[in-house]
C-alpha cells in the first residue's frame, strides 16, 4: 500500500495535479450558487433565450482536467509502453472528478438536469487536453473558452429563440447525435493524449538541450580567425 501510495504521489507530482484540483474545488462550490442562476446579456448583447450558468460552469471543470491531464516533466526519456494505461486512468479520474464538480448544484435541485453539464464537460475537456499536449498548460483555456464565447455571441438565430445545432453546448437538451458527437470527441482527445508520448519519444513537451561535446566546446573557446 506505501508504494502504491508513493507511485501516486510521485505520479500526481509530474503532473499539474495542484492547479488542477483547485479549479475543480471552485467548480464545485461555485455549483450550487449556479444551480438556478440565469444569464441573459453579456453587456450590451441581449439573448433571446437565457442561458443556465450550470452550462457555462463546465469550461472550469474542463480547463481544470485538461491542465491537470498534462506531463510536467521533461526528462528526455522514451516512455515506456506500460504508462499508456496509466495515462488512460488519469485523465478519465480528472474528468470523473469534473463531472462531479459540476454536478454538485444538483443537490439544490435545478431545474436543469445533470446529462447536458457532463456532456459539455467531456467537450471543454476534450479542447483542453489536445490545447494542453500542443500548446502547453498555460493555454489549455483558449479553445473552451473561445467555443463559449462563439457559442453566446453567434450560435442563435437572430430574433428568433434557441441554439444553432453547431452551439449545442448552450442547449438545456441533449440528444443522442449530441452524445454521439461529445464521445467521438473525448475519444479521439483520449487517443491524442496516449499517442502523443509516442509520436515524440520523449516525456513531456520538452526536452533537455544538448550538451556541447569536447570538439564543440573548443571550437567555441578558440574560435577561428
Amino acid at each position: 500500500m506505501t508504494g502504491a501510495a508513493r507511485t501516486l504521489r510521485a505520479w500526481a507530482g509530474v503532473h499539474a495535479t495542484r492547479p488542477a484540483l483547485t479549479l475543480l474545488a471552485v467548480t464545485a462550490a461555485l455549483s450550487p450558487l449556479c444551480a438556478r442562476a440565469m444569464i441573459d446579456s453579456v453587456g450590451f448583447l441581449l439573448f433571446e433565450t437565457p442561458v443556465s450558468l450550470l452550462l457555462l460552469l463546465p469550461v472550469l471543470a474542463g480547463i481544470a482536467a485538461g491542465i491537470g491531464s498534462h506531463n510536467t516533466a521533461r526528462v528526455p526519456l522514451p516512455e515506456p509502453a506500460r504508462l499508456t494505461p496509466a495515462r488512460i486512468a488519469w485523465l478519465l479520474t480528472l474528468t470523473g472528478l469534473a463531472c462531479v464538480s459540476v454536478s454538485v448544484g444538483q443537490m439544490t435541485g435545478p431545474d436543469l438536469p445533470w446529462q447536458p453539464a457532463v456532456r459539455n464537460v467531456l467537450l471543454h475537456t476534450a479542447l483542453a487536453v489536445a490545447a494542453a499536449g500542443l500548446l502547453g498548460p498555460t493555454l489549455a483555456w483558449l479553445p473552451p473558452v473561445s467555443l463559449t464565447l462563439i457559442c453566446m455571441l453567434f450560435g442563435y438565430p437572430p430574433s428568433e429563440p434557441g441554439y444553432y445545432g453547431w452551439a449545442m453546448i448552450m442547449k438545456e437538451a441533449v440528444t443522442t447525435s449530441q452524445w454521439a458527437v461529445t464521445a467521438t470527441t473525448f475519444l479521439a482527445a483520449c487517443v491524442f493524449h496516449t499517442a502523443a508520448p509516442k509520436f515524440t519519444g520523449y516525456i513531456g513537451r520538452f526536452t533537455c538541450p544538448r550538451t556541447p561535446t569536447r570538439g564543440m566546446s573548443i571550437q567555441q573557446d578558440h574560435p577561428l580567425p
